[in-house]
């Protein structure tokens, strides 16, 4: 097999390169991020190219790629609104028109947990609860649409297997995503004195679970989620930190100012994620075969180094 991944020089690109290195099914795996990256891996043919480029096709079909996985979205807030619609958006539908020119046969492409939202009583969410995406997060927004070219995509190609994955929050010794940031800050805030179920993943069972699902043919839309979760405050305090009861009237007006000013790299809406819960079932993953090995606690632990 001869796989692509977009966004393979961050660190889900890097944790499925690891298993993919050792997997003797795959030949061969092409590569692309726009970044400069420096590895060891023998098996990667790294190109470095933006996934909006109209050469992906050619480069897909050169390499006679059989799967792609689509993982080139930008996590980390930025300021430009319209760069990361760009990127998330315009991205993807390129990934997707690329991959049908070349005669891709299978297709993972990364959405989120978030597309439920985070609501007041929320319930555990399952593959078949309505999206309902946070109103003003940009990432949430984003991933419901994406699904929605997804599988307006799907209706044209059914011939391609197209798989849409919905992790939640990864967490492990290596990640250095923005919201684990949070876990720096000395005290930490029970927004309204909310104290939610949080979900983590580990990032090795993140590898696990594209390196299963390139192997194996499974359609559709599957939440990959750690085993259990782990109430917000005792996050906080496996952190070590200090758990405040903080009001909403002083929290959002803080972090919109501290966001619109630059200082932080967490804009507001990442208060409604630590207020309401946002949990999501992994059973239909389990029944496909995929089991993660780390439950939430686990992964937060990892990622403490504790």
């Amino acid at each position: 097999m001869k796989v692509a991944i977009t966004g393979v020089a961050g660190y889900f690109g890097r944790k499925i390169m690891e298993r993919l290195e050792r997997n003797e099914e795959v030949e061969k795996v092409v590569g692309i991020s726009r970044r400069k990256y420096d590895h060891s891996f023998s098996k990667l043919d790294y190109h470095r190219m933006d996934v909006r480029s109209d050469k992906l096709g050619e480069l897909f079909a050169e390499n006679e790629v059989d799967a792609v996985v689509h993982l080139a979205f930008v996590l980390n807030p930025i300021h430009n609104k319209k760069e990361m619609r760009s990127i998330d958006i315009e991205g993807a539908k390129n990934v997707l028109e690329a991959s049908e020119r070349a005669g891709v046969k299978k297709i993972i492409m990364t959405s989120s947990t978030t597309v439920y939202g985070t609501w007041p009583n929320s319930p555990v969410y399952t593959e078949e609860s309505p999206v309902k995406p946070h109103p003003t997060y940009y990432y949430s927004r984003h991933k419901v649409e994406i699904e929605k070219v997804c599988n307006a995509f799907k209706e044209k190609n059914d011939n391609i297997t197209l798989t849409i994955f919905r992790p939640c929050l990864v967490l492990g010794p290596t990640t250095e995503q923005f919201y684990a940031k949070l876990l720096n800050w000395p005290i930490l805030p029970l927004v309204g004195g909310s104290n939610p179920e949080m979900q983590f993943i580990h990032e090795d069972d993140i590898g696990r679970a594209y390196e299963f699902f390139l192997m194996n043919d499974h359609e559709g839309v599957f939440n990959i989620v750690g085993e259990g979760t782990i109430s917000w405050k005792e996050v906080i305090e496996t952190a070590g930190k200090k758990a405040v009861k903080m009001p909403d009237s002083v929290l959002y007006p803080l972090l919109k100012a501290l966001w619109g000013l630059h200082l932080v790299q967490i804009p507001p809406e990442i208060l409604d994620f630590v207020k309401y819960p946002w949990v999501a079932s992994g059973e239909k993953a389990k029944k496909a075969g995929f089991v993660p090995q780390y439950s939430s606690k686990e992964a937060l632990l990892s990622f403490l180094k504790k």
